[in-house]
């Protein structure tokens, strides 16, 4: 668990206090509305069984962030597959933003991802979604040109 204490950012943002903690099931409901008043790219495998299965799979990975009250006001979710690390579904309240939540989210799940052993992480972001690429460029994630993200549906319906 960590806690932000620098008062400001660079920006200038004053941070207020917040705690991050392993996501639990009981977490669920309110994840999935942040999520969605978040605009994430949401899919079938976002629901209950899918993200059990996914916190069975990856049990420290799947983090939030609490305000004073204990109101989850942050999430994000990292994947290990022994070679790379993976981030999914960054996602902070409309009305908690740019008070250093993201940043203690992602601070705490590279660690963890550093201390499974992972050398890099990777991610993907959504073509049009400029503040993403403003705040993960900015903590020194790159735009990678060498590849392409290829996919195949496994199950019909199963993502966008």
């Amino acid at each position: 668990m960590s806690q932000p204490s620098a008062p400001e950012q660079p920006d200038g943002v004053t941070r207020l206090a917040i705690k991050v903690e392993e996501f639990s099931m009981g977490d669920y409901a309110v994840v999935h509305v942040l999520w969605q008043r978040s605009d994430l790219w949401m899919r079938p495998s976002d629901g209950p069984e899918a993200t059990l299965l996914k916190l069975t799979r990856d049990p420290g990975l799947f983090l939030v962030a609490r305000a004073e009250d204990g109101r989850v006001v942050g999430t994000v979710m990292g994947g290990w597959d022994g070679r790379r690390a993976y981030v999914y579904h960054l996602a902070v309240a409309p009305e908690r933003r740019r008070q250093g939540i993201a940043d203690a989210l992602m601070d705490e799940l590279e660690e963890r991802f550093r201390s499974l052993g992972a050398l890099k992480a990777k991610l993907q972001i959504l073509v049009d979604n400029d503040v993403s690429k403003r705040f993960f460029a900015r903590r020194g994630y790159l735009l990678e040109t060498d590849c392409e993200p290829w996919g195949k549906e496994l199950v019909q319906g199963g993502a966008p």
